[in-house]
């Protein structure tokens, strides 16, 4: 693998949007990136959600592995009226999983894991609230099991899509399934027999 990380991290883009594709969603790469990865769209209600994506590799073995990621302060304290959604990737033994949350939960998590921080001290530095943060940075440590990954202590599941992604299975693009006979507007021109 290469140790590019501005292709790491574009692969990972890529693989998610790929995913999107192949549940029926349709994916947009803003031109300029103000923060916004990719718009999520239901092409047959227009349903738009956003997605920011990051990628990092596993530290660990593959079911115990720990990966670090790099958020905006901002961007998780901030509820827009396109929804958000992060979706955190990891990278060991060749393939990617994933944990994909909405903003308001992820960002929920981080408070309850700060409030608990100050009643209930651990060893080492403690997390800076965002009103203390000399930069927008904010490196979060995600512990990933063969079943889900911890994020501020809080669970979430591992390679499952939320209810609010399903899967579409029907709309602009969807081809016919095999064996059903074409409309007469579908259906091919006859030619002449040349042999009659």
């Amino acid at each position: 693998m290469s140790g590019k990380k501005t292709h790491f991290g574009r692969a990972g883009e890529y693989f998610a949007m790929s995913e999107l594709l192949l549940r029926g969603w349709n994916v947009a790469v803003p031109v300029v990136d103000v923060g916004d990865d990719v718009f999520v769209i239901d092409d047959n209600d227009k349903t738009t959600f956003r997605l920011q994506v990051k990628a990092a590799a596993a530290d660990g073995t593959v079911g115990t592995s720990k990966a670090k990621f790099n958020l905006s302060r901002k961007q998780l304290a901030a509820p827009q009226a396109i929804e958000l959604f992060f979706m955190l990737l990891v990278r060991g033994a060749g393939v990617w999983r994933f944990v994909i949350a909405r903003r308001a939960d992820l960002h929920k998590a981080r408070e309850e894991h700060l409030a608990a921080s100050t009643t209930q001290p651990k060893r080492g530095r403690p997390p800076l609230a965002d009103d203390v943060a000399r930069t927008d940075d904010l490196l979060v440590e995600v512990g990933f099991t063969n079943t889900h990954a911890e994020v501020w202590g809080a669970k979430f599941s591992l390679d499952q899509w939320p209810a609010d992604l399903p899967e579409l299975l029907t709309g602009p693009g969807q081809s016919k399934p095999p064996g059903a006979l074409a409309t007469p507007a579908e259906a091919p021109s006859q030619s002449p027999d040349p042999e009659s």
